[in-house]
C-alpha cells in the first residue's frame, strides 16, 4: 500500500490502474443517485478520471481530487474541462478549494482501505452534503480479494464500521466489490441509540446482490395525499412547492425526509426528497415569499391566496404555513431488475461495434486500404472493437497496427454513425463510428507499413475512381463520410437488409 505522493506518482507514471467503471457501477449510480437540478458531485480519490468524467456525463458538475499529481495531470489530459481537478489529501489539506455550496454526491471508488482516519473523514464528508445528498463507497471485498491484496479491501467488519455514524445506509455487492451507500450524517451530539441507521436492502439492480439485515420501513417517511391535478404537476416536474398548514404530523417532517405522495384519483405515488421546508405565519406571507408558479403551475395567481384558504379554514391557518420545496430527486431504491445481466443477454439482439479513421492525402483525396478477405473490400484503417475498448480506441489501434502510423491522438471529430443490418453473410448486425484521422502527409504516406495478414494494398484515390473501384454499399458509406466532413455535419448511415 502507497503511504507518500511520491510512491503514488511512481505508480501511475508506470501505468499502474485500478479496474475499469462496470456496467454493474453504472448502473447502481443511475439507480440509486441520479442526478437533481443543477446537482454538483465530487470524486475523491479520482485516479484518471474515469469515474468523474462519467458522473459529468449523467449531468452533474463534478469536483475530482486525488493526491497524486500525476494521476490529476492525466484525467486533465483525458476529460479536459469537463470535470474541475484538484490535487489535494482529502484527509490532511484544507478543503477551501471544494465547493463552499455542498455536494449532492460524494463518491470514493477504491479509496476508503487506503484512508488513515475512516471515521473521521466520512463524517468530514458527510458535512459537506447538500439535504438529501449521498455517499457512495465502491470498495473491493476481502472475501473476494487474493490474499497478497488484502490492504486494498474492506472485510466484514470494516464494511459494518464505515456505516455507522448514518440515519440511512444501503449496501449492495457486485461481484468481489462492495457498494455503499450512506444518507443523512449523525450530528456528533445524538447518541448512537438516536441515531441507529435505517438500512435498506430493497432495490438491487441486475448482477447485485444486497446484504445485511432485512428491510425495514423508513423512519423519516411521510406521505401526502394530493388531488389528481396536483399531482400530475409534480409528475411533470413543475410543482416543486407543496404547501401545508403546521399540524404536529406536518411540522415534524425535516429537510432530506421523504415525502411520498398519492394520487387521490388514480392511487399512483411518487416518492421525493425535501430539499428546504420555510415557515410562515400566513398564507400571505407565503404568496410575497415564493413563487405561486411553484406552488400550482397551471392556476392564476391571483387566485391561489382564495384557493389556500377555501382548503384550510383561518383556525388551520393560525396554526403556522409550511411550504415544503423539493426536487424531483428519488428517496426510495428502485424495484429489483426482473433478470441478470446475462439472461437478459439473451433477450436482445447481438451486435459488434468497429471504430475506423477516415484519411486522406494533401489533396483531399481519401485513402483506403484493401483487405486480403473475402470480397478484397477497400477499407478505412480501423476495425472491431476489443474487450474494455470505446470506439475510438479502436480506431487508433487498429489504425496503427494496419498502417504503423499513430493517427487520431487528439479528439477527432467523429463523422459517421453506420448501422449495418444483420444478413445472410453477417450474422450479427454492426454499430459503426468513423472519425475524422486528418490529413497525411506525403511523409507519412511513404511511412505506411501494411500488415500483410489483414491487408495487401493502400490507395489513394478521387471519389469518381473509387466509385468504381468500390461496391454501391462501400461507397455509399464513403460518400456520406465526405458530406460530414464537408460541413453537413455528422452522417447517420443504415445499410444491408432490413
Amino acid at each position: 500500500m502507497f503511504a507518500t505522493q511520491e510512491e503514488w506518482d511512481r505508480s501511475y507514471a508506470e501505468g499502474r490502474r485500478y479496474r475499469r467503471l462496470r456496467d454493474c457501477e453504472r448502473l447502481l449510480l443511475a439507480t440509486h443517485t441520479p442526478c437533481p437540478s443543477d446537482g454538483r458531485a465530487l470524486d475523491i480519490g479520482c485516479g484518471v478520471g474515469e469515474l468523474a468524467a462519467h458522473l459529468s456525463t449523467l449531468g452533474y458538475s463534478v469536483d475530482a481530487v486525488d493526491w497524486s499529481k500525476a494521476a490529476v495531470a492525466e484525467a486533465a489530459d483525458r476529460h479536459a474541462t469537463a470535470v474541475r481537478w484538484l490535487c489535494l489529501d482529502i484527509e490532511n489539506d484544507n478543503g477551501a478549494p471544494l465547493s463552499a455550496d455542498g455536494y449532492d454526491l460524494i463518491t470514493l471508488r477504491f479509496v476508503v482501505p487506503f484512508l488513515t482516519s475512516r471515521e473521521r473523514t466520512l463524517q468530514a464528508l458527510g458535512r459537506r452534503l447538500r439535504p438529501g445528498g449521498t455517499i457512495v463507497i465502491i470498495t473491493p471485498r476481502a472475501d473476494g480479494t487474493p490474499a497478497d491484496r488484502r490492504r486494498i479491501a474492506l472485510d466484514e467488519n470494516e464494511l459494518t464500521e464505515v456505516q455507522t455514524g448514518w440515519a440511512s445506509t444501503m449496501r449492495h455487492d457486485t461481484e468481489d466489490m462492495a457498494f455503499v451507500i450512506l444518507r443523512e450524517p449523525c450530528h456528533t451530539e445524538e447518541t448512537p441509540q438516536e441515531c441507529s441507521p435505517t438500512v435498506e436492502t430493497q432495490g438491487t439492480p441486475t448482477g447485485a446482490r444486497s446484504t445485511g439485515p432485512t428491510a425495514h420501513a423508513t423512519p423519516h417517511r411521510h406521505h401526502f395525499r394530493l388531488l389528481g391535478r396536483y399531482y400530475k404537476q409534480v409528475e411533470s416536474g413543475r410543482k416543486t412547492i407543496e404547501v401545508r398548514v403546521a399540524t404536529r404530523e406536518k411540522a415534524a417532517v425535516k429537510a432530506s425526509d421523504t415525502i411520498v405522495f398519492h394520487d387521490r384519483d388514480s392511487g399512483r405515488e411518487l416518492d421525493i426528497i425535501v430539499k428546504r421546508i420555510t415557515s410562515y405565519a400566513s398564507f400571505e406571507d407565503l404568496l410575497s415569499g415564493k413563487d405561486p408558479a411553484r406552488i400550482d403551475p397551471d392556476g392564476p395567481p391571483d387566485d391561489l391566496l382564495a384557493g389556500l384558504r377555501g382548503i384550510y379554514p383561518p383556525a388551520k391557518e393560525a396554526l403556522g404555513v409550511l411550504a415544503f420545496e423539493f426536487d424531483h430527486r428519488p428517496a426510495r431504491p428502485g424495484r429489483p431488475m426482473p433478470m441478470t445481466p446475462a439472461q437478459y443477454a439473451q433477450t436482445v439482439p447481438h451486435h459488434t461495434v468497429y471504430g475506423c479513421l477516415y484519411v486522406r492525402d494533401e489533396y483531399d483525396r481519401p485513402v483506403q486500404l484493401r483487405s486480403v478477405y473475402g470480397g478484397r473490400f477497400w477499407q478505412f484503417p480501423g476495425g472491431n472493437t476489443d474487450a474494455g475498448e470505446d470506439p475510438l480506441e479502436t480506431a487508433r489501434r487498429e489504425t496503427a497496427e494496419e498502417t504503423g502510423l499513430q493517427l487520431g491522438q487528439d479528439q477527432p471529430r467523429l463523422l459517421l454513425t453506420h448501422y449495418l443490418h444483420p444478413g445472410p453473410y453477417q450474422p450479427m448486425g454492426k454499430i459503426g463510428f468513423i472519425f475524422d484521422g486528418g490529413t497525411l502527409t506525403t511523409e507519412q504516406l511513404r511511412q505506411i507499413r501494411l500488415d500483410p495478414a489483414e491487408h495487401d494494398l493502400w490507395a489513394i484515390h478521387d471519389l469518381d475512381e473509387w466509385q468504381r473501384l468500390m461496391g454501391k454499399a462501400a461507397f455509399t458509406r464513403l460518400e456520406a463520410v465526405v458530406r460530414a466532413r464537408a460541413g453537413s455535419g455528422p452522417q447517420y448511415l443504415v445499410t444491408g437488409p432490413a
